[in-house]
């Protein structure tokens, strides 16, 4: 499904007040013509995800009004042109593309740029005067070009900067102690490049930061033991340098710390006993190849003393403390002496496959951390067994909810909507901002946990996957029948594409109360759009949301394609469940003879 042709063939002079125009997600191919710049009062235009080749047309500089251009991974290849530096509010996401060449100087001008993604191209050079001078900047995502020259030369302060991503580019030069007034910055990553010098205290004086990657570059000197007021700090990556020094004892106050790789450097020293006793959230820790010395200490990890505390909970895993039976692994809920309520995943057999899993599990769990995937509280290993405990969902799975004739009453429509943003937040997320990407590879319903206020988490990262690059295959077939994507399954492939198949089959399931397996094999344009829904939650067009029920329809629809690589990646399925687009429903009279060929005309009126 999707639009197909050329936009050569689109009438653009005939749409002269045309002020959004939202092309993503279809077929399209054929080069951007430049007679697009004949729209005057356009201020967004989002191309992203098609098959568009050739150049960004000059011409687009003259569309003095834009402040939205999305080309994010097409084949778009050359360079910026540098009429686009007329556009001095523009919001720019070139990601995912074969964009060469030097940034235009002029590229942010004026210092009203809020956004600006160019991730993923073959950029080069220096990066512009003019972005130092963008005071007004918000979010920057460099990563992954070739960009050279002095990093703190490159950039200002930034007093509402809330992420700048400029990892595995070739800038040099020390970091600045300017960098300490970025006082909303929360994500700080510059690794793989090659930054040299001492760390500023100053770093320390960003009160909202909760991510640092400053991993694979040649720093020197000692760690700031100031980084110990950090106090919302859970990622922490400092390996592959060349820091020299002990570890410092204050990084015992950081009590939101849950990742921390000090691994590949010259520290000398004990670990911190200070560290051990107080960061109770840590769950990731690794010092690898330092000239640390001294003996482990015994509670790191808490390891032990969470054994004993779970098996006190859950009477040595007593039968009555069982809320779950998975392939691999038993539930459990365990609730402790402080009034916590823990679940806990016992696995279960020996083998390579049970201790893949286990270690699948902690690798990925370790590395994230966002509202809408389940959280970890810890892990044991010993020779008997082992768990990892998480946090427990109340309302159980989303699947044995739907399967629930009395349940699935409580799941009104609103409900429904919002429990699928949430899962295409966690997969934009995994996807998207974390590095390497994960690939969850295996989103069912009974993966979806919810809270008590039907907040939806995705769980079990047993068969997870890290997508490093030029690693997608793999050896044996991974997921549950019936939320794989048959195509990715026979050439044995692990891309973002296999959970945004399992995402459409989750949102149908959602939408229609059960298992969309018959539906999907009998989707027609002629099919009415009654006949996915839920017969057992009545829905009407006098209904406020059913804007956003038809949204989710089209959505999930439209990650149906047979090519999974034509499908929307989940940020943007995310961004436009966030930001439905509005649908001019209001000539649709009767529900119940609303057709799919019918709903998707309306999109596009």
């Amino acid at each position: 499904m999707g639009l197909e042709g050329k936009l050569e063939t689109l009438n653009f002079s005939a749409l002269p007040s045309l002020r959004v125009l939202d092309l993503s997600d279809n077929h399209l191919h054929g080069s951007i013509p430049a007679v697009m710049s004949s729209l005057s009062k356009l201020t967004s235009l989002d191309l992203s995800t098609n098959n568009l080749t050739g150049t960004i047309p000059s011409e687009l500089g003259s569309l003095t009004r834009l402040y939205t251009l999305w080309l994010d991974e097409k084949k778009i290849s050359g360079s910026i042109p540098s009429s686009l530096g007329n556009l001095t509010r523009l919001c720019l996401q070139l990601g995912y593309n074969n964009l060469s060449g030097n940034l235009p100087p002029d590229l942010a001008k004026g210092g009203l740029v809020q956004n600006l993604s160019l991730r993923y191209n073959n950029f080069q050079g220096h990066i512009p005067v003019s972005l130092k001078n963008s005071t007004n900047l918000i979010r920057v995502r460099l990563e992954r070009n070739q960009f050279i020259g002095d990093i703190s030369e490159s950039f200002g302060i930034h007093p509402h900067l809330d992420y700048i991503d400029l990892s595995f580019n070739r800038l040099s030069g020390t970091l600045s102690p300017s960098w300490g007034a970025g006082l909303n910055l929360k994500s700080f990553k510059i690794s793989g490049n090659m930054i040299t010098g001492e760390i500023p205290v100053e770093i320390s004086q960003m009160p909202k930061l909760h991510l640092l990657d400053f991993s694979s570059n040649k720093l020197v000197g000692k760690i700031p033991r100031e980084f110990s007021i950090l106090s919302y700090l859970f990622h922490l990556n400092m390996s592959n340098n060349q820091l020299s020094g002990t570890i410092p004892q204050e990084f015992g106050d950081l009590s939101s710390l849950e990742y921390l790789d000090l691994s590949r450097n010259n520290l000398s020293g004990q670990i911190p006993i200070q560290m051990v006793d107080n960061c109770l959230k840590l769950a990731s820790l690794s010092l690898s190849n330092n000239d640390l010395s001294g003996a482990i200490p015994f509670q790191l990890g808490h390891g032990k003393e969470l054994f004993k505390v779970i098996l006190g909970a859950t009477k040595n895993f007593d039968n009555k403390y069982q809320i779950g039976v998975r392939a691999h692994s038993l539930v459990y809920k365990a609730t402790l002496l402080s009034g916590i309520t823990l679940a806990i995943k016992k696995l279960q057999g020996e083998g390579q496959v049970v201790e893949q899993s286990f270690q699948n599990e902690i690798q990925a769990l370790t590395q994230i951390r966002h509202k809408n995937i389940v959280r970890l509280y810890g892990f044991c290993s010993t020779v008997k067994f082992s768990f990892i405990a998480y946090e427990y969902m109340e309302t159980g799975s989303l699947g044995a909810i739907l399967r629930s004739e009395e349940r699935a009453m409580e799941l009104g429509w609103v409900k429904r909507v919002n429990i699928i943003r949430d899962i295409a937040q966690a997969l934009s997320y995994l996807h998207h901002d974390c590095a390497p990407p994960i690939v969850h590879r295996d989103i069912t319903s009974n993966n979806i946990l919810l809270d008590e206020e039907f907040k939806a988490c995705v769980s079990d990262f047993s068969i997870s996957r890290l997508l490093e690059p030029n690693s997608s295959h793999w050896s044996m077939l991974a997921g549950t029948r019936g939320y794989m994507a048959p195509e990715l399954a026979y050439v044995m492939r692990v891309t973002e594409k296999c959970d945004v198949y399992s995402f459409r089959v989750v949102a149908l399931e959602v939408m229609h109360g059960i298992h969309p397996g018959d539906l999907i094999n009998s989707l027609s344009l002629n099919m009415l759009v009654k006949d996915i829904l839920d017969p057992r939650i009545p829905l009407h067009m006098v209904d406020p949301f059913i804007k956003e029920v038809l949204a989710v329809i089209l959505i999930a629809l439209q990650c149906i394609d047979t090519n999974p690589q034509s499908c929307p990646t989940m940020e943007q399925v995310s961004q436009r469940l966030t930001y439905p687009k509005s649908l001019p429903i209001s000539n649709v009279h009767c529900f119940h003879s609303l057709t799919l060929d019918h709903l998707m005309n309306i999109e596009h009126t």
